[in-house]
C-alpha cells in the first residue's frame, strides 16, 4: 500500500512538472550573412517605394514642435551646437523629407536625397526647399559639383537604407575638404527587410571606411532608429587620411 501511494505521488509530480513547464520562447530570426550591397533595381522597387509611403503618412515630421524638439535633442546628444557654422558648407546625405541639418545656423547646405523631387511634390510638410542645393540622387551616385567642397558631412539614419554602402562611402570621402569631418550614424542590421536591405555590422563598415581613405576619429553607440528589434545605431566621426 505504501509503495503504491509513493508511485502515485511520483506520477502526480511528473504530470504537474509537465503541465507547468515554461513555454519555449519564440525563436528569433536567424542572422543573415553580411550584405553591404544589393541590386539597384530591387532597391528602387521595394525600399524606395516603402520610404515614399512612410514619409507621406502623417508622422512626427508633420508636427512642427515635436520635430524641432527631436532635432535639437539628437544633435545635443552628439555634442553639436547650432551656432558657429557661418561660412561652412554642409552636405546632408539621405536627408529624408525634413532637414535635420537646418539646425546648423549660417551654414550653406547641400542635400542628397534620392526621393527629393517626389518629397517636394507629394509631402506636404517637407522643407527641402530651404536647402541651398538639392540633388535628387542616391549617395551611391557621384555628384561632381560637390567634390572637395564640404567642411562637414552628416548622414543620419540613411546609409543602411541604400543599395551599395561602399560606393556611398567612397563618394562621401570625395566630397570632403582635406580638413573636413563626416558624421555618419545608422543602424546595424542582423536581418534585412524591404526598407533596410543591407546587412551591416561594425567590423565590415570599419573596413569600408578604411579602404575609402577615412580615419575613424571616434565611434559611439546610439539608440536604434528603426522600431523593430535589432542592433542599435553607431555614430562614426570620420576624417580623411
Amino acid at each position: 500500500m505504501v509503495a503504491r501511494m509513493a508511485n502515485l505521488t511520483q506520477r502526480i509530480k511528473r504530470r504537474l512538472r509537465r503541465a507547468f513547464k515554461p513555454a519555449k520562447a519564440a525563436a528569433k530570426p536567424a542572422k543573415a550573412e553580411l550584405r553591404p550591397t544589393i541590386d539597384r533595381s530591387a532597391w528602387a522597387d521595394a525600399a524606395q517605394n516603402g520610404e515614399l509611403d512612410f514619409h507621406k503618412r502623417h508622422n512626427f515630421r508633420a508636427e512642427e514642435k515635436v520635430w524641432r524638439e527631436c532635432v535639437v535633442r539628437d544633435w545635443k546628444i552628439l555634442g553639436l551646437e547650432p551656432t558657429g557654422w557661418e561660412g561652412k558648407f554642409i552636405v546632408d546625405v539621405g536627408a529624408g523629407s525634413r532637414l535635420r541639418s537646418l539646425y546648423f545656423e549660417g551654414a550653406q547646405l547641400a542635400v542628397l536625397e534620392p526621393l527629393a523631387d517626389r518629397y517636394m511634390s507629394e509631402v506636404e510638410w517637407h522643407d527641402l526647399d530651404k536647402a541651398d542645393e538639392v540633388y535628387s540622387l542616391p549617395a551611391e551616385q557621384f555628384i561632381p559639383e560637390l567634390e572637395a567642397r564640404a567642411d562637414f558631412i552628416v548622414s543620419i539614419n540613411a546609409l543602411d537604407h541604400g543599395f551599395n554602402f561602399e560606393q556611398g562611402i567612397q563618394n562621401i570621402r570625395k566630397y570632403l575638404k582635406p580638413d573636413g569631418t563626416a558624421l555618419l550614424s545608422f543602424d546595424m542590421h542582423d536581418v534585412p527587410d524591404s526598407m533596410h536591405p543591407l546587412v551591416l555590422n561594425d567590423e565590415i563598415v570599419r573596413k569600408i571606411f578604411e579602404s575609402a581613405g577615412f580615419e575613424i576619429e571616434r565611434s559611439e553607440p546610439g539608440r536604434r532608429y528603426h522600431g523593430a528589434e535589432g542592433p542599435g545605431a553607431i555614430h562614426y566621426w570620420l576624417r580623411p587620411v
